[in-house]
């Protein structure tokens, strides 16, 4: 019957390792790249057919099911509820329990896991050296440089008043206010006090800072 030969062809040890493969590296690269549900669909797909095949032969129940089913749950909250991977394990725990428990044989398929997982882990590995620029470790690095060239400035730039004389609109007591250039500016000086209405130059410019002394000095 159809469904015989299908049900022999899904449980076949190196079809079931090659099932398990897809949805180890499946699942596992959407974790670690989000990319957009593709591979976790492929993942589930592998997994489905695992499930299928034993099913079809009688060993699987929906047991062995709902535990699968609570690990893809507990991988999909990974992704959305920071919990510092300890949902991620869980959810790896219940779906590797759930694939030892629907095959006939737990003892045969703990090798086949076991194969499944080597392969899962080179093939990861490869996907990491090669694609990391695309990796969710990425969202949490800033790679930008934050450089004057690219419109970046961590204070206003006041260089250009340096040297320029204003005068004292507020006493500097000894900051103030000072008219430089036709521009306010808060301004100090180095301890001095200077009257409004006074001359005042500037001698330093310290990031925010704008230093000022009385013309006459």
């Amino acid at each position: 019957m159809l469904v015989d030969n299908l049900s022999a062809f899904l449980t076949h040890p190196v079809t079931a390792t090659v099932l398990l493969v897809v949805g180890i590296v499946g699942i596992a690269l959407e974790l670690l790249f989000f990319s957009s549900g593709l591979l976790a669909a492929a993942g589930i797909a592998g997994f489905a057919f695992y499930f299928l095949g034993f099913y079809l032969a009688g060993f699987a129940g929906f047991g062995d099911l709902a535990v699968f089913g609570i690990g893809i749950v507990l991988l999909i909250l990974e992704l959305i509820v920071p919990s510092f991977g300890i949902l991620g394990v869980l959810g790896a725990i219940c779906l590797f329990g759930g694939v030892l428990m629907a095959s006939s044989d737990p003892k045969e398929a703990a090798i086949m896991l076991g194969v499944a997982l080597l392969i899962a882990i080179i093939t990861v590995a490869f996907a990491i050296k090669y694609f990391k620029h695309r990796g969710v470790w990425n969202r949490f690095i800033l790679r930008e440089q934050l450089t004057t060239d690219k419109g970046f400035t961590s204070s206003p730039d006041r260089s250009y008043l340096l040297g320029l004389i204003g005068e004292a609109i507020t006493p500097l007591r000894p900051a103030g206010t000072a008219l430089i250039g036709g521009e306010r500016v808060d301004v100090v000086t180095n301890g001095g006090f200077i009257p409004s209405g006074k001359e005042v130059v500037v001698t330093e410019i310290e990031g925010n800072r704008v230093v000022v002394k009385e013309k006459n000095d």
